[in-house]
């Protein structure tokens, strides 16, 4: 399914200096997709489907206009200093 949409003369110019695609249709693809994902109305693998981009490069495309793909909360990052120190420990008892 597609649909036609006018695109405002104005907005042409910015589109085009962006990457994520080619055309100028994709290119627009690619930044609703980006808006999709920033919203958190898809999830980072639909986006990236929906732009038609592979995931790597989705995640290019969100790196390159500052966007993280990922959050790290404040627990997981606690979480991960516990985990890392346990092994440090487990590490220095089997040097021991």
């Amino acid at each position: 399914m597609s649909a036609n949409i006018k695109v405002y003369d104005d907005i042409i110019p910015i589109v085009n200096m962006l990457n994520g695609g080619k055309t100028i249709d994709e290119k627009i693809n690619v930044s609703i997709a980006i808006g999709l994902f920033v919203g958190k109305t898809v999830t980072l693998a639909r986006a990236a489907e929906l732009s038609k981009l592979s995931l790597g490069e989705f995640m290019d495309a969100l790196k390159d206009r500052g966007i993280p793909w990922g959050e790290y909360t404040e627990e997981q990052e606690k979480m991960d200093d516990v985990t890392i120190k346990n092994l440090l420990n487990r590490m220095e008892n089997i040097n021991d």
